[in-house]
């Protein structure tokens, strides 16, 4: 029996190669270092620091929830376009959570003296790695919806 999301002979898990590494790449970015407070402080700002906080990281553990819907989404969206939409969704939702939490993070640095203190902070290299993640997850995810639909014949020239 065949479904319009999966046809029958299809292997359950049809990975989407592209969106498993976008994901992986996110999930880095996620948990290298962003920026620290100043050039004598230690501690950097990332997804691991929230994480690994003795009271458990509270809503910013949200994002690995996103990511994990994406990498789950990335084993099945060769052969599913539900399961590449959920891709699509689950980008946009470790967008806006890790921009919240990155937000925050900025909040947190404080009122400085200089013009542009955000130009004078540490910064490390984990947002411009989470920021290609999150594009080219975006990017694989679109691209698994469009192989999905011109792979279905059935749907070519039907309206929705």
């Amino acid at each position: 029996m065949s479904t319009p999301a999966q046809k029958s002979g299809s292997p359950l898990l049809a990975i989407d190669g592209g969106m498993l590494v976008a994901t992986l790449l996110t999930l880095a970015g996620y948990l290298l270092p962003w920026f620290r407070k100043g050039s004598g402080y230690a501690w950097s700002f990332s997804g691991w620091a929230y994480a690994s906080l003795s009271d458990g990281g509270g809503w910013t553990l949200l994002t690995f929830g996103w990511l994990l819907v994406a990498g789950g989404a990335a084993l099945l969206a060769r052969g599913s376009t539900a399961a590449a939409m959920t891709g699509v969704v689950a980008a946009v939702g470790t967008l806006v959570t890790s921009l919240a939490v990155v937000a925050a993070s900025f909040a947190v640095v404080g009122e400085q003296t200089a013009l542009n203190p955000v130009a004078q902070l540490p910064f490390g290299i984990g947002l411009p790695v989470m920021a290609t993640g999150l594009g080219l997850l975006l990017a694989t995810s679109c691209r698994a919806i469009v192989r999905g639909e011109a792979r279905d014949p059935a749907r070519l020239g039907e309206p929705d």
